[in-house]
């Protein structure tokens, strides 16, 4: 598993040792904190510096040396990383996106565009080179309040701002990036839909919500058929996680933005019943899921504290929770102290290419 940050890859390597692999980590930064997780079986570090070519040599180098059989991303960078360098690895990988997919679906100014351009439902939005910029816009009113402001190029909700009213304008003062999307703020319930594709089709998918200290995974239809075009109109590869917005004022759902890889709460969907790295790893074995690969049932706490204050009407997988996190015990307390700081890891702009238009015709 490449990785370069700590948060996330971690839950992608439990996800992928509950599917029975032995997994072995090339990383540097902030990953280096999965050499504390009883579950990583090597730690490697890596001397990638911006080349490539150098890592492609260092993976070459640890597969021969490990006996690797695949190799898998587990964050924004060692997805595009791989899904370049994929062709010239000595081994297979799992399903990765083409790179214009990636920069496309990563970059939330290139998604939000793209949705609006193919009828695609999402929150509109648009682009500013500065938070004062955007105070101008707003002052001048040609934007309105409220607004959800983020960096085109982060994942994990570092760097989102909401704005609400005049007061919370004093916010961008803080905002260390640019540009700066400013979208249109939907009022409504935070959804999400997680989806593992193969060549623009969606093979598995489960859509989810965390409300009021719980995980569940629900039907709903309308976001499902949106995601499920959006993929095949981009040719989507591979694993992918959508944000969304169930409006209050009209109980429909509005695409936010795009994470194609791998995402932080994976380990959700596996305890509920959903396993994507286990479905990605067999894709890359071509084995193709069966029709059984998609949730739209399941619901477990997400507290501790409401587990064992109640014990008897705890469910199975109230209990795998609980597993899930002692079975781990030195990387819960660095999780839960926060003790790896990989907010800062990003897919860098100037190595993304911009939108220049993806549709591809023969899809109806």
């Amino acid at each position: 598993m490449v990785a370069f940050a700590f948060s996330l890859p971690y839950h992608v390597l439990r996800t992928a040792a509950a599917a029975g692999v032995r997994v072995h980590v090339l990383g540097s930064g902030a990953s280096r904190g999965l050499r504390m997780s009883r579950y990583c079986r090597g730690y490697r570090e890596s001397r990638f510096a911006g080349d490539p070519e150098a890592l492609a040599a260092e993976i070459a180098e640890l597969v021969a040396c490990e006996a690797i059989e695949v190799v898998f991303p587990s964050d924004d960078v060692s997805t595009r990383l791989l899904a370049a360098l994929a062709p010239c690895l000595p081994v297979r990988t799992t399903p990765l996106p083409e790179l214009a997919a990636f920069d496309l679906l990563n970059d939330k100014w290139n998604f939000t565009r793209f949705c609006e351009e193919n009828g695609i439902r999402a929150a509109p939005g648009s682009l500013f080179a500065s938070g004062e910029a955007l105070r101008r816009a707003v002052d001048a009113g040609e934007a309105a309040l409220p607004l959800t402001v983020k960096p085109i190029n982060r994942s994990g909700g570092f760097g989102v701002l909401h704005l609400r009213g005049a007061a919370d304008l004093a916010a961008l003062d803080r905002v260390d990036y640019r540009p700066i999307l400013a979208q249109r703020h939907i009022v409504g319930e935070t959804i999400g839909i997680s989806v593992l594709c193969d060549r623009g089709r969606v093979v598995a998918h489960a859509v989810q919500r965390r409300e009021n200290g719980r995980f569940e995974l629900f039907a709903e239809p309308e976001l499902v058929a949106d995601v499920t075009r959006l993929a095949a109109l981009t040719g989507l590869n591979g694993p992918a996680n959508f944000d969304a917005v169930l409006a209050d004022a009209d109980r429909r759902s509005y695409l936010v933005e795009c994470n194609p890889r791998f995402w932080y709460s994976i380990y959700m969907a596996m305890i509920a019943g959903l396993n994507f790295v286990g479905l990605a790893l067999d894709q890359a074995f071509g084995e193709a899921p069966g029709a059984d690969t998609s949730l739209a049932r399941g619901e477990f706490s997400l507290s501790w504290s409401d587990i064992l204050a109640r014990p008897w009407r705890a469910t199975r997988s109230d209990w795998r929770l609980l597993r899930y996190d002692v079975s781990d015990p030195l990387a819960y307390l660095l999780r839960r102290a926060n003790s790896y700081d990989d907010s800062d890891v990003a897919v860098p702009i100037a190595d993304m290419s911009r939108y220049r238009g993806i549709q591809r015709p023969a899809v109806t």
